[in-house]
């Protein structure tokens, strides 16, 4: 080192240490590599790094560059953990400038001063080429980017003037640099350049092209510009790539398979003229019939100094996509599919030159140039380490694709890259970004080669593989496995036929003319199924359902004649409901995970931003054993989330249900929204189990799935292997259990009760028990059997068995199971979170209840009270449910399914209407064909006021009761009226009109008028078990009534109908009553005011009612039917512009009522009045006294005796008894015409 200082003697010392530590640097990192045919000591090469590092610095003589350090590479792998920059030859002014036109939302690279220099090589050691360029020193070595490279750099000592230097957190660590300004040699001499035979021998391409046609073994020169070149590829771990040199239309294509001349890929590019040396003409196996050029090991590539333009320039080539109508490259024809009509076009191979402004999807090979122009290069390798596509990158592209629409989730224009593409960064990023580290093939690229994908059908793949990614990942989806779910949406959303077939063939693809590869064909806009989450889908829900509010269509025709109070009513609830499909312009698709609600009581789809209650039924077309069974199957373990089935969900209805707290004076006040004082919504969705389709299945839903596959094959067989599996299963991380299998008999709603959190403390929790019979024994596992086929022990009901349980209660014995089967009585209480298993629990069928970790089988015993003092025992042994149990859905238990003994029966609503030996608690099924919202009690106090303020507001609807007509579900005409409490528990969804329930533990009631209807009670359940109508507050198209007799009506002889259509003749009209009421408080309203006077009504609203009662006969009978206001105008047959005359007429006394007495009409008050009489004409006239159709439905009426009537047949008289005649009610009016 002394005699390297001599020469810099009148140095400061500042500049002096500086220069020890570049000799350090010098002698400990690079001399060790430097050849010995150089015969360079270290002073020496020293020196010449010096002259280098001030010629690049532009400081030779005045200064030392001394705020520049020297680094090794292992240091500033090792230390630098921040991109950076440095160059010799900027000045902080240009830094600056640089740092000013970075792109928005990022940042320049931050500068520091780093002398940094090296061996250039083609892989990171010796002997280890990989067909990239590395920069290597006696302590490392870093991959390395050029924009343009030498091959005779290849080996020699580099002082980079400037370069990035940008970090990964790769987990082996380091980086790669970005060489901006090229290298500057520090070794003096020259390296040898072998070309491997005579230049001056070199042919032409089309000299070449004939050599191709015919079999040659002499080795070859060839000279030509470069038109395609392949990327580098790795298949079954040889590297190669290829080239095609041109000549006019002459076309040689080359093949590099040597492993030392693989960093020729980055020497090369599109347009330049090389020559290679010493090829032999060979044939590729892939590709019959053709020959092409392949380089040997005495090859040597030599770029030609061009003193004459290319005949093709490359920029003449690069498009501006604004200056191209999509339409007028491309041709296109329409593809005919199972589900949808399918467009499809012919790409353009173009070049393009643009700027790289974000990185869409670095493991997809996703980019956006120029903020409008989108970039795929999945159907190339990745580029490794990034490859320099970072934002604010220069690209030229070559011979991509050029798409138009490819896909809705992508920007309109794509250029997509095949393997006779080329993308060479032409200059680098300044600006500091973060680099995805990525493998040789990320997973969806993985998934596009195996499935052969079209590019469009890729972009979709890609953009519901981020859609999964951000709403399920990692809770549900672990992130290894996100690429499987996503490929598995696409697979629903793509059919057989519109899938690609066709193999990928490489060598064509990158050789053969004309081009073809999976690109040159796509789909325009295709798939289009937009993926929403639940809280989208929520938020919309929450935008729609007010939206679309219309107070006038809530509310039927008669809305005129309606009173405050009855108009309120109307509009408390309403619903609105829509297909998933009509929510948005594109087909829609939610993707989620199936859970239990421990709050609500309900089935739940989630995801990572929201939750939305569900209503699921089991298809089935027979009526009365429509079942709501979806399988506990469906879900993982309850505390457990990640073993939950993810299913998807193209098919259901969007249900939101209106609540509201009004005060309307009139319906002419229905456009000012300021009376309504409350309002919320509830949301949520309804769906059948045959419109899931599972994209995961849970553990116990695999199971099931193989145990149906199991019974198409030899089920026995596999049981019994499945057996021996068990047996022989030690696996540590399996704990024991106990289970025991049992049959639902029934369950009771879902309520709130007082519970007990202390002495002095009580609380609501919600809670239902159900009854169940124990087919067997508790069962002893080495582990879960989770709802595998029930096993025979679990059904031996041996009695030593049972006194190890302790049951204390006799055995019940059903006349279909065999002697060695038992069945025991029990109640299993659920509470608090074990609430949560009540959609899933149906009457009839079989489960498994398994506790966990545990060998214990009295866990599972149920205990009961003992009987004293001669008291007769009813209850049953209970069984408290703990929230650590499981419970399975046993599907394969056909035949104890067949004898439902213990089970409730389910009665139909005609047998809870007629049947005289009907308990008081029944259970019945039927349609909603009304549901009206019951008025609050005015002035009425909750029982205990301090415990029912501790119920949620979101679970519980507060003083709710609703009134809901139930329709027979094979007759029409039969109609009971249930009356629901809905604020003792959670809130029910999905009670709709059209919708068929189960209603379990009612309370049958008679009122004083002789009609059956039903009431709640705390222990009453309601299922729904079919989903209601689509549109919005209807029930949609319904079977019409039955037509009925008055005689058969009024006799009873058959089962009545509660609503009928009765054909007859209008005898008379028995009354008519014509008022104008004040709609606040009922009192006559006359002269535009109310005429109450105690206390005084201040009024101004008022609503003109109508009523008339009329004698109906059709040849078998008569019958009193009954016209509303919205009836009598057509009963009297009054146009609009007369029903409104006789309104103003009416309005001046406020209240007409004319009667029959006799054979003439008449009025107690003013019968000389011109109202009166014409009123009188009119009901008299044969313009009423008509042929009629109505439908009509029973009215409440009282049990009358039969009448005496004389009739006369000729001279004979006859004295008969007559049945009082039926009283009805006129729902619709028609003219019979026949």
């Amino acid at each position: 080192m002394e005699e390297f200082l001599e020469h810099f003697k009148e140095r400061t010392r500042s500049e002096q240490r500086w220069l020890c530590e570049v000799f350090e640097g010098v002698r400990q990192q690079l001399y060790p590599l430097i050849s010995s045919s150089v015969g360079l000591s270290v002073e020496q090469l020293t020196l010449s790094v010096l002259s280098k590092v001030q010629r690049a610095a532009g400081s030779e003589v005045a200064s030392l560059p001394v705020s520049y350090r020297f680094v090794s590479l292992s240091e500033l792998t090792r230390q630098q953990h921040t991109p950076c920059c440095s160059s010799l030859t900027w000045s902080s002014a240009q830094y600056r400038e640089q740092a000013r036109r970075a792109l928005p939302n990022y940042r320049a690279l931050a500068r520091d001063n780093i002398l940094l220099m090296g061996y250039l090589y083609d892989g990171p050691a010796a002997g280890a080429s990989d067909g990239g360029w590395w920069v290597r020193d006696a302590g490392g070595a870093v991959s390395c980017r050029l924009v343009k490279s030498s091959p005779l750099w290849l080996g020699r000592l580099m002082l980079f003037p400037t370069w990035n230097y940008i970090p990964q957190n790769a987990p082996a660590g380091g980086g790669y640099l970005e060489l901006i300004d090229p290298p500057v040699c520090v070794t003096p001499e020259a390296m040898t350049f072998d070309p491997g035979g005579s230049l001056t021998e070199a042919m032409s391409v089309k000299r070449a092209a004939e050599l191709l046609k015919q079999r040659c073994d002499a080795q070859v020169c060839v000279s030509g510009q470069v038109s395609v070149i392949s990327p580098l590829l790795l298949i079954s771990g040889r590297r190669f790539f290829c080239l095609i040199l041109s000549e006019g239309d002459s076309a040689a294509p080359v093949l590099i398979t040597e492993g030392k001349h693989q960093y020729w890929r980055q020497c090369v590019c599109v347009g330049q003229y090389i020559c290679i040396s010493a090829m032999r003409v060979c044939s590729l196996r892939g590709w019959a019939g053709h020959h092409v050029l392949s380089v040997t090991a005495q090859s040597r590539l030599h770029p030609h100094v061009q003193t004459q333009e290319s005949s093709e320039d490359p920029e003449k080539h690069l498009m501006d996509t604004d200056s191209h109508a999509p339409d007028t490259h491309m041709t296109s024809h329409t593809a005919s599919c199972s589900t949808t009509s399918v467009r499809k076009k012919h790409s353009t191979l173009i070049s393009y030159k643009g700027l790289i402004t974000k990185v869409l999807h670095a493991e997809a090979g996703l980019y956006e140039i120029d903020g409008k122009v989108g970039l795929c290069l999945a159907y190339q390798p990745l580029q490794e380490r990034g490859g320099g596509l970072r934002p604010g990158a220069e690209i030229q592209l070559h011979n991509v694709h050029f798409l138009y629409r490819p896909s809705p989730f992508a920007p309109d224009v794509v250029l997509c890259a095949c393997l006779c593409s080329s993308a060479q960064v032409t200059a680098f990023s300044p600006l500091s970004s973060k680099v995805e580290v990525c493998g040789s093939h990320s997973p969806l690229q993985r998934h596009l080669l195996e499935k052969n994908l079209g590019v469009s059908q890729y972009l979709w793949l890609c953009y519901c593989q981020r859609v999964i990614t951000e709403r399920l990942c990692p809770r549900w989806v672990r992130e290894e496995r996100v690429c499987v779910v996503a490929g598995r949406l696409l697979d629903c959303v793509c059919d057989a036929e519109q899938k690609t077939d066709r193999k990928r063939d490489i060598y064509r693809e990158m050789l053969q003319e004309p081009h073809q590869c999976p690109v040159t064909t796509y789909c325009v806009s295709w798939p289009c199924v937009v993926l929403w989450s639940v809280r989208h889908l929520c938020d919309w829900m929450s935008s729609e359902v007010w939206s679309s509010l219309s107070l006038s269509s809530l509310v039927s025709p008669a809305a005129a004649h309606m009173t405050c109070a009855e108009l309120n009513a109307c509009l408390s609830w309403s619903v609105h409901s829509v297909r998933l499909t009509a929510a948005h312009s594109q087909p829609l698709m939610l993707v989620g995970v199936l859970e239990l609600s421990s709050t609500h009581a309900t089935l739940q789809i989630k995801d990572q931003t929201q939750t939305l209650d569900c209503v699921c039924v089991q298809t089935d077309q027979s009526g009365a054993t429509t079942n709501s069974n979806i399988s506990t199957a469906w879900l993982g373990k309850p505390m457990t989330s990640l073993l939950c089935c993810l299913v998807c969900v193209q098919r259901c209805t969007l249900v939101m249900e209106r609540l509201m707290k009004t005060n309307f004076p009139s319906w002419k006040h229905l456009d000012q929204p300021n009376y309504i004082t409350h309002k919320h919504c509830r949301l949520y969705l309804q769906f059948c189990v045959s419109d899931l389709i599972i994209i995961s299945p849970s553990a116990a839903m695999s199971i099931s799935l193989m145990e149906k596959k199991r019974d198409q094959t030899d089920g026995r067989e596999a049981d019994q292997k499945r057996d021996r599996r068990d047996e022989g299963d030690d696996d540590p991380l399996r704990s024991a259990c106990v289970s025991l299998v049992f049959r639902l008999n029934s369950k009771q709603g879902v309520m709130f009760r007082n519970t007990s959190v202390s002495a002095d403390a009580h609380t609501l929790q919600m809670g239902f028990t159900a009854t169940v019979s124990c087919l067997g024994d508790v069962q002893l596992w080495n582990n879960d059997p989770k709802n595998r086929r029930i096993q025979t022990s679990e059904t031996d009901g041996r009695e030593t068995t049972v006194r190890h349980l302790h049951y204390t209660v006799s055995l019940l014995y059903s006349g279909f199971y065999s002697a060695s089967v038992c069945v025991l009585q029990m109640d299993l209480h659920f509470g608090d979170v074990c609430v949560r298993w009540f959609p899933l629990l149906h009457p009839g069928s079989v489960y498994r209840l398994i506790a966990h970790n545990t060998e214990d089988v009295s866990v599972l015993k149920a205990e009961s009270i003992s009987a004293r003092g001669g008291v007769k025992l009813l209850s049953n042994p209970a069984l408290l449910m703990k929230h650590q149990w499981r419970l399975h859905t046993l599907t394969h238990m056909e035949q104890l399914l067949d004898t439902q003994s213990d089970v409730g029966a389910v009665m139909s609503v005609s047998k809870v209407l007629h049947s005289s030996s009907t308990s008081e608690i029944v259970s019945f099924y039927g349609v909603i064909s009304q549901r009206i919202t019951l008025q609050e009690e005015m002035g009425t106090k909750p029982s205990i006021q301090s415990v029912t303020a501790t119920k949620d507001s979101s679970v519980v609807e507060e003083g709710l009761k609703i009134r809901l007509t139930v329709q027979d579900s094979e007759s029409a005409g039969h109609m009971i009226q249930v009356y629901v409490d809905l604020s003792c528990g959670p809130y029910t969804p999905g009670l709709l009109q059209g919708a068929t329930v189960i209603l379990q533990d009612f309370h049958r009631k008679v009122s004083k008028a002789c009609n059956v209807y039903c009431r709640s009670l705390p222990i009453s359940c309601v299922s729904v078990t079919g989903l209601g109508s689509v549109s919005s507050g209807s029930g949609g198209s319904q079977s019409p009534p039955p037509m009925m007799l008055l005689g058969e009506w009024a006799s009873g002889r058959t089962q009545q109908c509660i609503v009928g259509q009765v054909k007859g003749h209008i005898v008379c009209v028995l009354s008519l009553r014509l008022q104008w009421m004040c709609s606040l408080c009922g009192s006559t309203f006359r002269q535009g005011s109310c005429s109450r006077g105690q206390p005084p009504c201040d009024s101004s609203c008022g609503v003109f009612q109508a009523e008339a009662k009329v004698a109906v006969e059709d040849g078998s009978g008569e019958a009193l039917v009954w016209f509303s206001s919205d009836t009598v105008s057509e009963l009297l047959m009054l146009d609009v512009g007369q029903w409104e005359g006789l309104q103003r007429h009416v309005r001046v006394k406020g209240h007409v009522r004319v009667y029959t007495r006799g054979h003439s009409m008449m009025c107690d008050v003013d019968p000389e009045e011109p109202l009166v009489q014409f009123l009188c004409c009119l009901c008299s006239s044969n313009t009423v006294c008509r042929q009629i159709k109505l439908t009509c439905r029973l009215r409440a009426q009282r049990t009358g005796k039969c009448q005496l009537r004389k009739v006369c047949r000729g001279p004979t008289e006859f004295i008969s008894k007559f049945p009082p005649a039926p009283q009805l009610q006129c729902l619709e009016i028609q003219t019979d015409t026949h």
